[in-house]
């Protein structure tokens, strides 16, 4: 993601991030849960497929001072999530607490793998916690189709990207009525 995408999209979902805990479903350097713990995450899980980029992400959290409050998980992230929502439950002891999911593969992996990353990202969904903040990255000319219908996602393009972000709506209580 470039940096001028990554300032956007960090702003977008309201530039601060309390006691949220963030997953980089696609780790790469590992920057978006660095700039998320940055911004008062209270913890940033990185998931990476490649051995040296996640010794690479944990070295780099060793020189910031930081890996009390960085976790990598060096595995493929499409199969780890087939085990949601039971496999989050070892990060939080707080059912309530918010989720920032960050979701930016390579761009092929849209159009080799779109069926599996809808899958993916639909047992995020339905696992994260009411308030929990979305940023999905397509390359700009890949398909919405791939987002979860049960977002309402808010697309934005900065060239050669598409950003999607969505909130989860709290449920909404009834009211009795008279």
């Amino acid at each position: 993601m470039k940096d001028r995408t990554r300032e956007a999209v960090m702003s977008l979902l309201g530039g601060t991030f309390g006691n949220a805990i963030a997953f980089d479903l696609f780790g790469g350097t590992g920057v978006l849960a660095f700039e998320t713990v940055s911004r008062g995450a209270a913890k940033g899980i990185v998931f990476e497929i490649l051995k040296s980029a996640a010794r690479e992400i944990q070295t780099n959290a060793k020189s910031l001072g930081i890996t009390d409050r960085i976790e990598v998980i060096q595995t493929d992230v499409l199969d780890w999530s087939k085990g949601l929502p039971g496999n989050c439950t070892r990060f939080s002891q707080n059912p309530d607490q918010i989720w920032v999911v960050f979701c930016c593969p390579p761009y092929s992996l849209w159009e080799s793998n779109g069926k599996q990353l809808l899958a993916m990202l639909e047992r995020w969904w339905i696992a994260a916690p009411p308030g929990s903040l979305f940023a999905v990255e397509l390359e700009e000319a890949t398909s919405p189709e791939y987002l979860p219908k049960q977002a309402d996602w808010d697309l934005r393009v900065y060239k050669p990207a598409r950003m999607a972000v969505a909130e989860k709506e709290t449920p909404k209580q009834e009211t009795p009525t008279e």
